[in-house]
């Protein structure tokens, strides 16, 4: 009985004004607003990838960067057990290197011919002997990474002869143990040597910042407007090198922040300086990506005044006609600044009708089942209620925030699949030169909402596997 005295009573005044003045419209204080909720910074996302060298591929550098004279000594004074003498001799390789691994090591071994003349010091220069004798440098490279992204081999081992025995004066011994008795002098060269010809083919800081370099990279979508998905690495995690099977692998993982840009031109980046490396976690060739879709709010309005359009809400036997929509973020939810008409059914001249403004509120929310952001709990604003939504509101009651809720429905299930192909098809396709790196998504993650100053934010999950390759 109230509220239908009520609505009377508005009726009347809403009567009585568009006689006076024929189409009547008021506006309505503006609403409070407490800062909306900060655009959030896109979660750390994670990919990490094993990269791989087969020993085969390393072993054919080697060869090829290994020259053929591994040493080339003149009168080098050496320890021969009951003293020095001075040796002459050269070391050229005999066939190929083999590069095996070991204990999650590089083992080497490098066959060679030596052909050496030692004399006493002297006086006795002229007490000579002469070897020519096979030889072999076994070697075991162990693997550590600096700080500056330069794997770096550390070789060490020994030599054997065959037919090396020799005799000189008081001295009779097996060329072997002279070698390896000078092995600063005649095994740490050759130990660098091969130490240098391996670094250029292991992922050093050269490959690691092109890595770096083409995460920044903008990739295209296949999306209309023009979409780009740009990656903001932080920080690379790494897993020691080691040999596992016939290959050599590290293991990579880059930490990064995904967003979307739309742009009709690429995006311009500049990536940031190579960092240290930090050390590796989660699994390997894995990743996930959280990639935010944003829903402007100048397009939601549009959305749902074309949705009112089509099916205006009814204020009991008054149709409510809604001529603008704006929504405005708040803290904890959002405004809905309309204009409307109440028209009369009656009255086909619109002489009788009265326009004017008003402000609702309501809180977003997504609906996972339907993949609709909807407006649910529309309400009037009170603290803005002039004396034309008083009208409405004594006409509609609580009728028009459930009009209204019909239209702010928005479904983005469509829009999500198709991002979501984009995204799976640019993860997919080989990005990077040196170090080449694509993905496979295996599945999507629930999709999330927050609302910005900007509109609002779906943010859904990629995960799946990776695969990268070393280019030398």
């Amino acid at each position: 009985m109230k509220h239908a005295l009520f609505g009377a009573l508005a009726f009347g005044a809403l009567f009585f004004l568009a006689a006076c003045s024929s189409v009547t419209s008021t506006s309505a204080p503006p609403p409070q607003l407490t800062p909306p909720p900060q655009t959030p910074p896109p979660p750390l996302s994670t990919i990490s990838a094993t990269l791989t060298l087969p020993l085969d591929e390393l072993s054919r550098i080697v060869n090829e960067k290994t020259p053929q004279r591994l040493a080339d000594l003149h009168d080098q004074k050496l320890h021969c057990g009951f003293g020095n003498c001075l040796a002459t001799l050269n070391a050229t390789r005999s066939g190929p290197i083999s590069v095996a691994g070991r204990n999650g090591a590089l083992v080497l071994g490098v066959p060679f011919q030596l052909s050496a003349e030692l004399a006493l010091p002297p006086p006795l220069v002229l007490v000579k002997a002469g070897v020519n004798a096979a030889g072999q440098l076994n070697a075991t490279t162990g693997l550590a990474l600096g700080p500056d992204w330069q794997i770096r081999p550390n070789t060490g081992g020994s030599v054997q002869f065959k037919n090396g025995r020799l005799r000189l004066g008081p001295l009779d011994t097996d060329f072997t143990d002279i070698w390896n008795g000078n092995s600063e002098l005649l095994s740490r060269p050759l130990f660098g040597m091969l130490d240098a010809q391996m670094a250029p083919a292991l992922a050093g800081q050269k490959q690691m910042a092109q890595l770096w370099a083409g995460v920044f990279a903008p990739i295209k979508l296949n999306a209309k407007p023009a979409m780009w998905l740009l990656l903001q690495p932080e920080r690379i995690r790494v897993r020691p090198p080691q040999v596992a099977g016939n290959a050599l692998t590290m293991g990579l993982g880059v930490d990064v922040r995904a967003r979307l840009v739309v742009s009709d031109d690429r995006p311009a980046v500049t990536p940031t300086v190579l960092p240290p490396p930090a050390p590796a976690n989660g699994h390997a060739n894995r990743f996930s990506v959280a990639v935010p879709a944003v829903l402007p709010y100048a397009e939601a309005a549009r959305l749902a005044l074309e949705a009112l359009d089509k099916n205006p809400p009814r204020a009991g036997s008054h149709t409510l006609k809604i001529t603008s929509l704006e929504i405005i973020p708040s803290g904890q939810d959002v405004v809905i600044a309309a204009g409307f008409c109440i028209a009369q059914n009656w009255d086909p001249s619109d002489v009788l009708s009265g326009c004017g403004s008003g402000y609702l509120r309501g809180v977003p929310e997504y609906d996972a089942q339907s993949r609709t952001i909807r407006i649910t709990h529309v309400r009037y604003d009170l603290l803005t209620q002039n004396w034309m939504l008083s009208a409405m509101r004594g006409l509609a009651g609580g009728d028009l925030g459930r009009e209204m809720e019909k239209a702010l429905q928005f479904k983005i299930g469509g829009q999500l699949e198709k991002m979501q192909a984009e995204v799976s098809a640019a993860l997919a396709k080989p990005q990077g030169r040196a170090v080449s790196v694509s993905g496979t998504v295996q599945s999507f993650g629930p999709v999330t909402l927050t609302w910005s100053r900007d509109g609002f934010i779906a943010l859904f999950s990629a995960e799946g596997r990776v695969q990268a390759e070393l280019h030398l």
